[in-house]
C-alpha cells in the first residue's frame, strides 16, 4: 500500500485520498469486528474505533508517523525486514540496535511472533484491557508504559522499582 500520503499536509487531496484508501484498505482485511486500530499519534494503534471515529482523529491528530508496516491493518507481515520493532533499517541495522546491544537482546528475545501476525496482535490486544474491572482511564497496556517510562524518568534501578511495585500492591485494598 502507498504510504507516500502519510507525509502529505492533512489539507491537501493526496492526504484525503490517502486517509480513503487506508481506510478502505483495513476494512477490508477486517478479521471479526467491526472496529480497527487507530493509527493517529495520540491512540497508536492501541484504540479501537469505527472508521468514522479513524477518520476524524487522523486528520485532527494526524497518523503515527513510525508505523511503516501496516500490520495491524491487514499489510502482510513479511512487508518489512524488521517488523518485530517495526522500526526502518539504516544500512541492515536497526535505528535502535545500540539500546539491545547495551541491555544484551536480540531479536529471539521477542518471542516467536513471526509465523503469525494475529497472534502478535491478539496479544497487543490484551493490552487494551482495563488494569482492573471498571477502570476507564487506563488499559494494562497504557498503564505499563506509564510505569516503565516512569522508572527510567527518575532513574530507578530493578530492585527499587520492584519493591515500589510490592509496596503498591500491599496499600491496595
Amino acid at each position: 500500500m502507498d504510504k507516500s500520503w502519510m507525509h502529505s499536509d492533512r489539507r491537501s487531496k493526496a492526504y484525503e485520498f490517502g486517509v480513503e484508501a487506508f481506510l478502505n484498505f483495513a476494512v477490508e482485511n477486517l478479521l471479526t469486528t467491526t472496529h480497527i486500530r487507530c493509527p493517529c499519534v495520540k491512540c497508536v494503534n492501541l484504540k479501537l474505533f469505527g472508521v468514522g471515529i479513524i477518520r476524524d482523529h487522523v486528520y485532527f491528530n494526524g497518523i503515527d508517523q513510525s508505523y511503516k508496516n501496516l500490520t495491524f491493518h491487514g499489510e502482510p507481515w513479511e512487508a518489512t525486514t524488521n517488523a518485530s520493532r517495526n522500526v526502518e533499517e539504516d544500512d541492515g541495522h536497526s535505528r535502535y540496535s545500540f539500546v539491545y546491544e547495551e541491555i544484551d537482546m536480540d531479536d529471539n528475545d521477542f518471542g516467536d511472533f513471526g509465523s503469525d501476525p494475529y497472534e502478535f496482535a491478539n496479544v497487543i490486544g490484551d493490552g487494551d484491557q482495563p488494569v482492573y474491572p471498571g477502570c476507564t482511564k487506563y488499559t494494562k497496556l497504557s498503564a505499563l508504559v506509564k510505569l516503565y517510562n516512569l522508572k527510567a524518568k527518575h532513574g530507578m534501578s530493578d530492585v527499587c522499582f520492584t519493591e515500589l511495585l510490592i509496596l503498591q500492591g500491599d496499600l491496595l485494598p
